[in-house]
């Protein structure tokens, strides 16, 4: 339950995100051309709401405005727009106080106005803002007011606005049948408008809160409905939120790598949007999660950031939060006195007893009580404790979470029941008019009944003696494969080890090394007969389970396929494949499907004549693949076509072979529940056609894995990406645990791409592409580090992948690693000239390439503290490469133009320069160390210090002069910078 926040600040304010936005630049044109009082305040209350959405600092600067002139303007209306406006101003800043005094203002004005949706508005708002502040009984009364004016203004709009309000009341009380009936009402208005709206992906998102709840894994498909609405609204606010709930599912079913995956990924725009509120949520889930992992230098940051966040900004909500991460800090940390300390003040902050609103955040303060007394060993109070737990628990067990479920199962059962007892009723009436009947045949029957069943119970035992010495026979046949198979190996790896190592003797005469080569080629394929022998006893046996998971089998399919392309090149054979149907999904054994594949391919290709034809087909339909191989060649006869699946059966003894790879594919096709038949013509072609379910509940005794949420990520035989974020102790390139670097690896070879992976993954994020063309558009999406790239890929290769990200401002400070098997200062020195910064040839050792890497990054990090120290910005002296140095420069004139602007925010500034919000953040983090918003303050900071030092304006002036509009904040962020106020600052330089 403390994991999961309702997020009603998504819904606050619903007619701003009922409007459609308009640009600032426009408003405030309006805003100089307006004639009296009453066009100034539409105005200024319009640019208050679009700033709402861009920077509460710029918001604030209005919101002072737009009260000021509601106080003293004579239109009602208009005074009545003017407070609602400035109410969400302080609820976004979390004073909540102030947001419920302008919510009521504006209502007082209404008296007895028929004006009823906005009624329904602000009695919404004072149910939201009661229920921050712990007023229950207040917030059920203004729920339903909101509803029963929504209703009186016969708009379904309202009505879905305050039905999430009320549905939200339900499940904090833990009554998830009350609430899940209103969200599907919600669904329902939605459905029948034939439209989309905030209301929509809220009802969806917390539709799937009660799925986490229950730990059920609907909760990401109601999930990807809600993103989908916000997608098609173009709402960056929602769709982060879903993410964060996301890391809510995973959290709630232990995965905690994906769960910090997911807050990861949330928290650079949750930091940038300046919410307080938002923001202590994603710090404190955060830092729990750490501390249960017990990486504490991670977790300790982010609560220090969330104190200063609530000491400024403080609720009730944000500051239980806040006690409550520190008791867990402090308890997984063992310091129980401490923990103990901060949970008594999570108690005080929380909720009181007696209320049926937030039971589990009660149920999970006491537990971390309990378990800090017993660690000082305090039974008594432990005790004690535990009995306020089992009250708690009791309470938490009557509002019932699988009540939903109940409900159903009881009603389908009462329906169920009463049926049966009028077909009971029937068959009674029935079973009367036959006993009569009945008995006279039951007493001819039991005679012939019992001669039967004597005949039958003799053929039976004499059955089961057969099978019996059959399943010991089949057992015994198993046994001597698999011991065979075991006793191989040995000799085997004895065999293939020095001849390797005599491979490696530079020395080695071309005689010797085509005589090892062939030795070493033999001992491969008797290993990869030993293996099949081994599969085969096991499917026999009853061992071998498959293991399915939910793939692109075409995907798949292709990936196997192209490793065929040399060999049929040599022999010259056309080699024609048809493959549909690539993103279809399905479940399958990834390994089986592999091996039934590449014997099939294998075999046709050693049937084949020189300059034959080989036609691959596969398709899916109605949830089974289908696979057609047809090759040209001397064909089957009747005999051979009925014995080619037996084992060890070979058609023509002088092809080399031995007969077990045909006779495996066979047992693997049956236990994916399908059937192989061959075809053939003499003297002209043979063909295998094949078909294996897809669907896993067809497919008998195979283990199902179900946690693959990336379908991309399940076939290392297909294009794919996959994100890792691992922890570590310390980097090596001086990063904090708090923000890993991230490396892109582009490489098509799977097994190389895999090996990569791995050697990075301790220390960084990774980020891994299949061809130069995914690398590309992968380097857009995520701005990394670090980029290692293979240079001979298909699509798009290493050299025109650098060339094209070296010459994009958004990427061109990134520093990137060529690998290629091609030696020689030629190729190195092409590498170098496109802007590679390291070039490195296969193969490579991975210790020199980890350092390459490492030093490149803390190159940038040098670079980035210097710029650091700088007074003022000076591109040259912070650019890596000219086009890094044109970014600065643009990056200048936005700031020379528009620094001193309060209202400049990282939206104006991203448009300004041209790039995503994401891109700018992660382009200055990296030349600078510093994010957008942070990067703007530095700058008016550094020109309020020059003012300072060479002018004796006044101090408040200079703030105001560089873009701040609140003293008291200019002198905090002005100290923090340089650790002194800006008058000592003035006066230790005059």
């Amino acid at each position: 339950m403390r994991n999961i926040i309702l997020f009603f600040s998504l819904s606050f304010s619903c007619f701003i995100f009922g409007q459609k936005t308009k640009k600032t630049d426009s408003l405030k044109t309006v805003l100089l051309n307006v004639k009296n009082d009453n066009q100034r305040l539409e105005a200024l209350n319009s640019i208050l709401l679009e700033y709402l959405l861009i920077s509460l600092d710029s918001a604030k600067v209005y919101k002072d405005k737009v009260i000021k002139l509601s106080n003293r303007i004579e239109n009602k209306d208009l005074a009545i727009k003017g407070y609602n406006g400035s109410s969400n101003y302080f609820y976004y800043n979390s004073e909540i106080d102030s947001s419920l005094f302008y919510v009521k203002k504006a209502l007082s004005l209404l008296n007895n106005s028929d004006n009823y949706k906005l009624q329904s508005d602000l009695y919404r708002k004072l149910a939201i803002l009661s229920v921050t502040n712990s007023d229950f009984k207040n917030y059920e009364k203004y729920s339903q007011l909101a509803l029963k004016q929504a209703i009186l203004a016969n708009d379904w709009t309202l009505q879905s606005s305050a039905l999430v309000v009320i549905g939200n009341q339900y499940y904090r009380k833990n009554d998830y049948s009350n609430a899940l009936k209103y969200y599907i009402k919600i669904d329902s208005l939605h459905s029948a408008n034939d439209s989309i709206t905030r209301n929509l992906s809220i009802a969806y998102e917390n539709i799937s809160l009660i799925y986490i709840d229950l730990k059920n894994e609907k909760a990401i498909e109601y999930l990807d409905k809600s993103q989908e609405v916000h997608k098609k609204m173009k709402n960056e606010v929602g769709i982060n939120n879903t993410d964060r709930l996301r890391a809510n599912y995973y959290n709630k079913i232990e995965d905690t790598e994906k769960t910090i995956f997911y807050l990861n990924k949330v928290l650079p725009f949750y930091e940038s949007y300046g919410e307080p509120t938002k923001l202590v949520e994603v710090y404190t889930e955060l830092a729990r999660y750490y501390s249960y992992i017990g990486e504490f230098d991670k977790a300790e940051p982010l609560l220090k950031k969330t104190k200063l966040i609530t000491d400024n900004n403080s609720n009730r909500i944000s500051e239980n939060q806040m006690q409550y991460s520190y008791g867990v800090f402090y308890l997984r940390k063992k310091m129980f006195n401490e923990a103990i300390e901060y949970f008594n003040a999570a108690q005080t902050t929380a909720p009181p007893n007696g209320t049926e609103y937030y039971l589990g955040e009660r149920k999970e303060i006491s537990e971390g009580l309990s378990e800090a007394y017993a660690g000082i060993k305090d039974y008594k109070m432990a005790y004690d404790i535990n009995k306020r737990l089992l009250s708690l628990n009791d309470s938490i067990n009557i509002q019932n979470k699988k009540k939903i479920t109940f409900e159903l199962e009881t009603k389908y059962q009462t329906e169920k029941k009463e049926q049966e007892i009028a077909l009971l009723k029937s068959q009674k009436e029935l079973a009367e008019q036959q006993k009569k009947s009945q008995r006279n045949l039951y007493m001819g029957g039991m005679g012939i009944t019992t001669l039967v069943g004597i005949f039958l119970f003799v053929l039976y035992r004499n059955r089961q003696k057969t099978n019996k010495k059959l399943k010991k026979l089949d057992k015994a046949k198993s046994h001597f494969f698999s011991n065979i198979s075991h006793e191989l190996r040995t000799p085997l790896t004895l065999i293939s080890g020095p001849i390797q190592n005599k491979l490696d003797d530079k020395n080695l005469t071309d005689k010797d090394r085509s005589d090892f080569e062939l030795v070493l080629n033999n001992s491969n394929r008797i290993s990869e007969l030993v293996n099949q022998l081994l599969d085969i006893s096991k499917i026999e046996a009853g061992s071998m389970t498959l293991s399915l998971q939910k793939v692109h089998p075409m995907q798949q399919i292709n990936a196997i396929i192209k490793d065929f392309e040399y060999a049929t090149g040599l022999k010259n054979i056309n080699f024609l494949t048809y493959i549909n149907n690539h993103e279809e999904e399905g479940w399958l054994d990834r390994d089986a499907v592999h091996k039934i594949v590449t014997n099939l391919v294998s075999n046709a290709i050693k049937y084949t004549p020189e300059n034959g034809s080989i036609i691959f087909n596969a398709h899916i339909k109605k949830h089974k693949l289908f696979i057609d191989i047809k090759n040209t060649g001397d064909g089957l006869t009747k005999e051979q076509r009925q014995l080619v699946f037996k084992r060890f059966y070979q058609t023509h003894s002088e092809q080399s072979g031995s007969g077990v790879g045909l006779a495996l594919v066979n047992e693997l096709i049956k236990l994916h529940e399908g059937n192989i038949t061959v075809d053939s013509r003499l003297n002209e072609w043979t063909s295998f056609n094949l078909s294996i379910s897809l669907d896993k509940k067809s497919i008998k005794n195979a283990e199902v894995i179900e946690d693959n949420t990336n379908i991309d990520n399940a076939s290392p035989y297909q294009n794919h990406y996959e994100v890792t974020n691992t922890s570590s102790n310390k980097t090596d390139t001086d990063h904090t645990n708090e923000e890993l670097p991230i490396a892109l690896i582009v490489e098509d070879n799977k097994d190389l791409n895999h090996l990569l992976q791995e050697n990075f993954k301790n220390h960084y994020k990774v980020i891994s592409a299949q061809d130069g063309l995914e690398g590309y558009e992968l380097a857009l999406q995520y701005i990394p580090d670090i980029i290692i790239s293979d240079i001979m890929m298909p699509k798009k290769d290493g050299i025109e992948l650098t060339n094209e990200l070296k010459n994009d401002e958004r990427t061109s400070h990134i520093p990137i690693i060529l690998l290629t098997a091609k030696a020689g200062e030629e190729n190195e020195l092409s590498g170098l000239q496109i802007g590679a910064d390291e070039y490195i040839t296969k193969p490579f050792n991975q210790k020199i390439l980890t350092t390459k890497a490492s030093n490149l990054i803390t190159i940038r990090k040098k670079l980035q503290l210097r710029y650091s120290q700088e007074v003022i910005l000076t591109p040259k002296d912070i650019a890596i490469t000219p086009i890094d140095e044109n970014f600065l420069n643009k990056v200048q004139k936005v700031l020379d133009k528009q620094l001193i602007e309060s209202s400049f925010s990282v939206e104006e500034f991203s448009k300004a320069i041209g790039m995503s919000r994401m891109q700018l953040h992660r382009k200055l983090k990296a030349l600078t160390g510093l994010t957008s918003s942070e990067f703007v303050r530095s700058q008016r900071l550094k020109l309020a210090a020059q003012l300072l030092q060479s002018s004796d304006t006044n101090i408040s002036q200079v703030g105001y002069a560089v873009g701040f509009n609140d003293h008291s904040y200019f002198t905090k962020c002005f100290k923090e910078m340089y650790a002194c106020t800006p008058t000592e600052y003035a006066i230790k330089d005059s």
